[in-house]
């Protein structure tokens, strides 16, 4: 099956529906939420290699898999002439149902594809991988980003799918397994102290919940969030990713198909 013509879906808003654009705390975490060290990386770096990869591009075809509300679909507003979201789950934003592993997409045709916090999801990552490579146009891109350690969150909350953490070599290996690609960089959200800082932040967050009011929670986050972030960025210098020792939660890939 292929995707819907641009007039019956995959529009791009702007104006006033983009600027309420739903879950802004995925693109601007607050220091006082729990998934900060995480996801206010990932925007830095989605935002970066963005500017990096696709220049001053205004006629892009973008394809979300595990879209859900497209959290990131403002990151590309600008640059797209079709946002395209596919999950395995309807909702007020998704295109079309279907799983990463069979995307109903004709095969080179999306400039762009996203794909957030799935990976670690789904049944088969090279089969997803391998998709992605399908659909992928040449001199397409690709961002994808993955937990490296974290803590067991299926998703659906009721099932048991939460099956895959990654190293940074072996998420490089199931790219290469999956098809050619010109370009392969990995990029981590934080290493080791934003790490551990990132999974205690979960903990405190559950203690914080607890308390009566939100301020004593919210403030116990902050400073978590805070301190980590502040260290990370200084120590420990010898193990960064990729060198022995390193270790991040989160990950983003970017990969470049050839022309």
């Amino acid at each position: 099956m292929s995707a819907p013509a641009e007039s019956e879906a995959g529009s791009v808003p702007s104006g006033t529906e983009l600027a309420r654009w739903p879950e802004p705390e995925r693109r601007r975490p607050p220091k006082s939420d729990r998934h900060y060290l995480a996801l206010g990386a990932l925007a830095r770096s989605l935002t970066a290699e963005i500017e990096r990869t696709l220049g001053g591009r205004r006629d892009l075809r973008v394809l979300d898999i595990g879209c859900g509300n497209k959290p990131y679909l403002p990151f590309f507003a600008d640059r797209a002439i079709r946002y395209w979201g596919v999950d395995a789950v309807d909702g007020p934003v998704v295109d079309a149902i279907g799983v990463a592993e069979e995307l109903p997409c004709e095969d080179a045709s999306f400039d762009v594809i996203v794909c957030t916090q799935v990976l670690e999801h789904v049944d088969d990552p090279v089969k997803v991988l391998a998709e992605i490579n399908r659909v992928l146009a040449p001199g397409g891109v690709v961002f994808l980003s993955t937990h490296g350690v974290f803590l067991y969150h299926p998703d659906p909350p009721d099932s048991d799918r939460d099956y895959w953490r990654w190293t940074h070599s072996g998420l490089l290996r199931i790219f290469r397994q999956s098809g050619e690609y010109a370009e392969l960089h990995l990029e981590p959200q934080g290493n080791v102290v934003a790490c551990l800082g990132y999974i205690v932040a979960q903990f405190v967050d559950e203690l914080g919940q607890k308390l009566p009011g939100r301020l004593p929670g919210s403030l116990m986050l902050r400073m978590v969030n805070t301190v980590s972030e502040w260290i990370d960025a200084r120590f420990p210098p010898g193990a960064r990713v990729p060198a022995g020792g390193s270790l991040s939660a989160n990950y983003l890939v970017t990969a470049r198909k050839p022309d």
